[in-house]
This record gives C-alpha cells, sequence and structure tokens, in this order.
C-alpha cells in the first residue's frame, strides 16, 4: 500500500513538471519587451507581484515572453530586473513601487497580479488583459485582489495630464 500511495505521488510531480517549471519561470524570468523599442509604454504600479502574458488572452505561463515586471514580494527567486525603470512617461512623478516597461501595440497582453495580505493567511491571484493603442502610455495599479488600467493622455495645448479608464477583460489559465 505505501508503495503505491508512493508511486502515485511521482506519476502526479512528473505529470505536472512542465506546467509547474513553466509557472515557476515567470516568478524567476524578467519579462522580454518587444525586440525593438515600440511606441506602447506600460507602468505598473503595485507592491507585490504583477507578470506579464504578452500576445495572449489568457494565462499561458509557457509562452516565450512571459515574466516579472514589478515584484515587491520578499520570495527570493522572483526577478527584480525591471522594478524601478522609468522610461520617462507622463504622469509618473513620485510614483513608488513602479517599473515601466514597452508593450506590443495592437497585441492582447494579460496582467497577472499576485499578492498575500500582511496576515498571510490566504494568497490571491487576479489577472485582465486588455488591448493597447499604437502611441499610448497605459498605467496599470494593483493592489490585494485587483488590476486597474488607465490610458495617460497629455494636452498637446496645456500639458495637462488626464488619465482614462481602460476596460481590461479577465483573463483565465489557458485551456489546452
Amino acid at each position: 500500500m505505501k508503495n503505491s500511495i508512493c508511486l502515485i505521488f511521482m506519476l502526479i510531480i512528473m505529470l505536472s513538471g512542465c506546467s509547474t517549471m513553466d509557472n515557476l519561470k515567470s516568478f524567476s524570468a524578467a519579462y522580454h519587451e518587444p525586440p525593438n523599442s515600440t511606441s506602447s509604454r506600460l507602468r505598473v504600479i503595485t507592491n507585490q507581484n504583477v507578470r506579464l502574458v504578452p500576445g495572449s488572452t489568457c494565462i499561458d505561463w509557457s509562452l516565450p515572453d512571459v515574466g516579472m515586471v514589478n515584484s515587491r514580494a520578499l520570495a527570493i527567486a522572483n526577478s527584480r530586473k525591471l522594478n524601478d525603470r522609468v522610461l520617462g512617461m507622463h504622469g509618473g512623478n513620485g510614483a513608488k513601487n513602479s517599473s515601466e516597461v514597452y508593450i506590443q501595440p495592437g497585441r492582447p497582453i494579460v496582467l497577472v497580479y499576485s499578492g498575500m495580505p500582511s496576515s498571510g493567511r490566504y494568497e490571491c491571484f487576479t489577472s485582465v488583459y486588455f488591448f493597447p493603442e499604437a502611441g499610448a502610455d497605459y498605467e496599470s495599479n494593483s493592489g490585494l485582489c485587483y488590476i486597474t488600467i488607465e490610458k495617460i493622455i497629455k494636452s498637446e495645448g496645456s500639458g495637462e495630464i488626464t488619465r482614462e479608464t481602460v476596460a481590461g477583460r479577465e483573463a483565465k489559465i489557458c485551456s489546452r
């Protein structure tokens, strides 16, 4: 009986290995920006972790450019390569816990938030996707169990910065 339980446990681990490795990679690897600097940018503000899944409307950790864009959690393996990166986007003066990256316009991108309250009693995952427009700057704010996305607009005449809410749609795990 003991051997049967061990065998079943080993099979479960072996069969879930690829999925688990891809998920771990998405924490330890930084998001890969488009090869050429694009005209669209995204500022990600969070107090926990946000990963990006470019070119998809669902979460698939095996895609090539998936990775961490902003990590404020204490996990040792999390990539912090893009933390506090500034590309000169408007309206970001004094933004704490932020990261600015290039994103591909016209293709969907998924933002995946993961975080834990200070009590540590549970962990929250939430995700949304949207289609960035060419030449637009965006700002994402996330906290415990929510993500908002706004388009940053600078008035050409007055230079005033305004924000327009972007309708993000819920992103689910891709079915295979």
